[in-house]
């Protein structure tokens, strides 16, 4: 039994060390790599060219690996660089890395098609990459303008930046000034990636790339909606351009008020007084399905021509008659009754002073009294006071 019990033990051992021999084997299968996006590029003469050359390593675990140039044409230069030094090695983990391949080509070449290989190796694994570089004399080597985002949403009080990237593939360095084409009351500031401070134009050498910052700014009472906005980098030889997209979902405000401005009224108990309530959209986005209600005394009661309103357009208004009936019974003095008005996405309101002032007919009465009185005390004077 003891050995049976042993045997199994080291059967088990024996199926786990194999298992892991396994999974390692499995996982160092796949090696090293080095490749471009873009291995054929046409040139002139006298260039400069940087390529972005992408080393991934899929063994498992991280390497060092050794990069030589291996093939290049005759008074030709090139050299490798990482991290803005030049580089002969690059360790890589499980992601990848991107170096650079810098190929300067000598002013007197002549037209053809030229390899530069790249070797990359560590232990046992090795790669190479094949450049392949077609000199034209007549090439136009055209600049490059990108930007990381298209498109950008916000409200009309946003905002908006784009990172911008130029490059020039010139032989010889550029200075681009820089502009965007926008209307009245739009803000465009052009800024280094790195730095506040605001530029108009930026000097970029030969096979360089400059990494910019363009924000864009919209007018306060802008309306919602998408604004196509050009840029354009300008330099004495060439004109880059692209474009980006302000998408502005807009403001909400709504401001309620009398269409004379006048918060107050007077009136009379029992008797109706009829205020023209203005509804203002102060927002940069329309407004729609608008309800109407209002706050009063108790007794009294506030009609509208209309309880609703369909919409109201960025910066426009709409006008609704209110009936306004105090009390019968109301006193004299001020009393205040409160105007709203809800939309989905904001709600505003007023309060109106309402004077309530004796009524005419009890003045009247009130005179007629006293008239009365003072004609009665008169015939009394006048019956009695003879005796």
């Amino acid at each position: 039994m003891k050995k049976e019990l042993i045997y199994t033990k080291l059967f088990s051992l024996v199926f786990i060390l194999m298992f892991i021999f396994l999974t390692m084997e499995v996982s160092a299968a796949g090696g090293i790599s080095i490749y471009t996006t873009y291995p054929s590029i046409v040139i002139k003469p006298g260039e400069n060219i940087e390529t972005t050359v992408t080393v991934s390593n899929s063994t498992g675990v991280g390497r060092e690996i050794e990069l030589k140039i291996l093939s290049l044409p005759e008074n030709w230069e090139a050299y490798l660089e990482g991290g803005g030094r030049i580089i002969d090695r690059v360790y890589v983990s499980k992601d990848d890395t991107d170096i650079y391949l810098n190929v300067k080509v000598p002013k007197e070449a002549e037209e053809g098609t030229y390899n530069v290989v790249l070797g990359a190796t560590s232990g046992g694994y090795s790669d190479r990459l094949n450049m392949r570089y077609i000199i034209k004399p007549d090439a136009e080597n055209k600049g490059e303008i990108e930007t990381n985002y298209k498109e950008l949403k916000g409200s009309s009080s946003t905002s908006f930046k784009y990172e911008l990237q130029i490059k020039n593939n010139k032989n010889d360095a550029q200075t681009y000034s820089l502009g965007a084409d926008v209307g009245r009351g739009w803000q465009v500031k052009f800024t280094e990636k790195y730095d506040s401070k605001e530029i108009a134009s930026i000097p970029i050498e030969s096979n360089r790339t400059a990494n910019l910052v363009v924000e864009i700014t919209p007018p306060a009472t802008i309306t919602a909606g998408e604004y196509i906005i050009p840029i354009a980098a300008v330099s004495n030889s060439e004109t880059l351009s692209t474009e980006v997209k302000v998408i502005i979902t807009g403001t909400y405000g709504m401001k309620v008020t009398t269409v004379t401005g006048r918060l107050n009224a007077e009136t009379t108990a029992g008797k109706g007084e009829t205020i023209d309530i203005l509804i203002q959209n102060t927002g940069s986005a329309e407004l729609r399905n608008i309800k109407l209600s209002s706050w009063q005394p108790t007794g009294w009661n506030v009609e509208f021509e209309k309880d609703s309103i369909d919409a109201i357009g960025a910066g426009e208004s709409a006008t609704v008659k209110a009936t306004i009936t105090p009390d019968e019974k109301a006193l004299v003095g001020d009393y205040v009754v409160e105007i709203s008005a809800r939309a989905p996405e904001v709600t505003s309101s007023a309060e109106i002073r309402m004077m309530v002032k004796t009524s005419t007919l009890w003045g009247l009465a009130a005179i007629a009294v006293i008239a009365a009185l003072g004609f009665g005390l008169y015939k009394i004077f006048k019956t009695y006071g003879r005796r």
